[in-house]
């Protein structure tokens, strides 16, 4: 029988939870027997370790509208049986290709983010048109319950049509998990992890890290983006230079996750949260803001603290708190593997197969079958 043929499409393998994630789900695919393709719009190298080297990766380059119709060739050329696309203007492109390449192509379309309509004219006119795409589309996938409230109750995505699937976030199975002897007699080396950007809001972590009075303490933030130089000038300015360290991005930061004791998530903003749940894989305590995907992941309180949103007094106090009482990793790492690949991706292989009408092949989808880095 031939194998069902998946297009992946986002804006690019750059550094970015949602990029990762489609990168990794390309692959996923790809190792259940789907014959898949995977495209981008420009060149960018950040995740494309995380494309199994079996995939073909397209790149359209160009503007949009250039972009958009190289895409229609592209269909029209693969005819593949369903497209998934993520990240703002991708969605519209995708549609708008489908209509241009006349091929019965079935679509699924993701939104993660809340601000994304911000980013550009067609990411804005993405979300103002999402009542007409949500409805040309045959699913709209948002990766929170939060997100999907907003996207039914704000920008008035079709609720029949627009369901929640929780991120599938990779970790390896092997990761170490310490008891909480050991957890607690770690060096208090606090861990953030996220793109240089507003959204994940460093500036009050840094603030809050200058009030925390822990001398023992040590921040480090791992990333890349914009604001780079706007936090260092922050550590600098709050005389932070021997305490808080901005080693860059890495694609495995899992030797990070091993040597912390707390993790920080300080964002204004976060549809889900792909950090926590590597944090808690590793059987870390998380301190949140509260944002609609944190809140989720850690059960409103119970698998983390929550702080208010740049609130850099409670945030100090909370990490203070957790860095003395780290508590039981082991509860954590249970929590982890609620989002899991094994445990989340089949709802998207489960849409696919519904659409398109077809069962692949039963391999074991995990950690170990993703070629993630």
């Amino acid at each position: 029988m031939t194998s069902t043929k998946i297009l992946v499409y986002t804006h690019a393998l750059v550094d970015g939870g949602a990029e990762r994630l489609w990168a990794c789900i390309a692959t996923a695919f790809k190792r259940r027997g789907f014959d898949v393709i995977f495209v981008q719009d420009f060149e960018a190298d950040d995740n494309r370790a995380n494309v199994d080297p079996a995939i073909p990766i397209v790149t359209l380059g160009g503007n949009h509208f250039r972009a958009t119709w190289r895409l229609a060739k592209l269909l029209r050329a693969e005819q593949p049986d369903i497209a998934l696309s993520a990240v703002g203007g991708c969605n519209t492109k995708v549609l708008i290709a489908k209509a241009l390449a006349g091929i019965p192509m079935h679509t699924l379309i993701s939104y993660h983010g809340y601000n994304e309509w911000k980013t550009g004219w067609l990411s804005w006119f993405t979300y103002m048109t999402l009542p007409v795409l949500s409805r040309l589309a045959d699913r709209t996938i948002a990766v929170s319950e939060g997100l999907r409230d907003e996207l039914v109750t704000r920008w008035k995505s079709n609720p029949t049509k627009t369901v929640t699937i929780h991120n599938p976030v990779f970790f390896p199975q092997d990761a170490p998990v310490p008891s909480a002897a050991e957890l607690a007699a770690r060096d208090d080396i606090v861990l953030a992890v996220g793109r240089f950007v507003p959204e994940k809001d460093f500036v009050t972590l840094i603030r809050a890290f200058a009030r925390v009075k822990r001398n023992t303490a040590r921040l480090v933030i791992l990333g890349k983006g914009p604001q780079k130089a706007l936090l260092e000038g922050e550590i600098r300015r709050l005389g932070l230079t021997d305490r808080v360290s901005l080693p860059g991005y890495s694609r495995e930061p899992w030797m990070a996750y091993a040597k912390a004791k707390c993790f920080v998530l300080s964002s204004v903003s976060e549809p889900f949260g792909n950090v926590i749940v590597e944090a808690m894989a590793y059987g870390l305590p998380v301190v949140a803001t509260a944002c609609s995907g944190p809140l989720e992941i850690l059960k409103h309180g119970r698998f983390g603290r929550i702080v208010s949103l740049q609130d850099e007094v409670q945030l100090a106090q909370a990490i203070e708190d957790t860095l003395a009482e780290p508590g039981e990793p082991s509860e954590r790492r249970r929590r982890a593997e609620d989002f899991s690949f094994a445990s989340r991706f089949p709802a998207y292989e489960g849409i696919v197969e519904e659409l398109c009408g077809t069962t692949a092949r039963h391999i074991a989808v995990g950690p170990d079958t993703i070629a993630a880095n």
